[in-house]
């Protein structure tokens, strides 16, 4: 490779301060969806089942719990989030990648029988 070629090689690549535009698989459904770009959301956003939405800064994380039998459970210092439905195994791995941009809630029936299914969302504020 002459010097020319290892200029423009060096041009194409991001800085190290600069976050990756590296594209990878898209998880799109009515439930969650993520980004295909390597970049982290800055918040979590909860669509409630009511219309409300609720935005969670991913860096008040403190922990995150899933049980495949009831729900994931995410804590900040100042609330819990509880996400109920089915087959959420997936959804789990996305969130303990910060890759989630947002979480909906179902607002009617569920109209499949398998697959990724929110059934709820609910936000406490701990004391």
């Amino acid at each position: 490779m002459d010097f020319r070629q290892r200029l423009e090689a060096a041009n194409t690549r991001p800085a190290d301060n600069e976050p990756s535009q590296e594209r990878e698989e898209n998880m799109d459904n009515e439930y969650f969806a993520t980004d295909n770009i390597k970049s982290l959301p800055a918040c979590l956003d909860l669509r409630l089942s009511s219309g409300k939405r609720k935005a969670l800064p991913y860096s008040y994380f403190t922990e995150m719990n899933f049980d495949s039998e009831t729900c994931i459970e995410i804590l900040t210092s100042e609330k819990k989030v509880k996400i109920t439905g089915r087959n959420l195994t997936k959804l789990y791995d996305y969130l303990v990648n910060y890759r989630v941009r947002f979480i909906q809630a179902n607002i009617g029936n569920d109209p499949k029988d398998d697959g990724v299914f929110v059934g709820g969302i609910v936000v406490e504020e701990l004391d």
